[in-house]
Formats: C-alpha cells, structure tokens, sequence
C-alpha cells in the first residue's frame, strides 16, 4: 500500500467515527430528556463492555469501597443528611 491508499482509508474510518460519535450524543440527549442520569448510564455502558476479568474486579472494588464507607460512617452520615 502507498501513502494515499493508507490515508483514503484513514480519512473513511475517521468520517464513521465521526457518525458513531454524532449518533452517541444523540442518544445521550434523548437519554437526558427521558430523565436519565447520563453520567450513570455511561458507566454502565462501559462495564457492560469490560472484558469479564475487569468486571469482576471492578466489582470487588466496589465491595470494599462500600465496607470501608460502613466502616469509616460514611453511608450512615449520608442518610442522615438526606433525611
């Protein structure tokens, strides 16, 4: 392949990103109308992507964050701030 071969090809694949990221923000706003937390629901796209591995891990993560929360008061603080 030759220069302007690769670059034909590039430029193709930089047009379908741009389509792929115009199409993301237009659900991302129909999202946001119907109410959606976006910043959430990007989060859990990502995960659903992750391979297994990192999912798994992710997770127990997760599981500590939320022991050490319990352990240090930070989730009971955080109810009684709610309330």
């Amino acid at each position: 392949m030759n220069v302007k071969t690769y670059a034909t090809e590039l430029a193709a694949h930089l047009r379908e990103i741009a389509g792929l990221q115009e199409a993301i923000g237009d659900l991302v706003n129909s999202a946001k109308d119907a109410g959606i937390n976006v910043r959430v629901l990007r989060k859990v796209a990502r995960e659903m992507v992750m391979k297994s591995d990192k999912r798994a891990q992710l997770y127990e993560d997760e599981e500590q964050l939320s022991l050490f929360r319990t352990e240090v008061g930070l989730t009971q603080q955080f109810r009684e701030e709610a309330a």
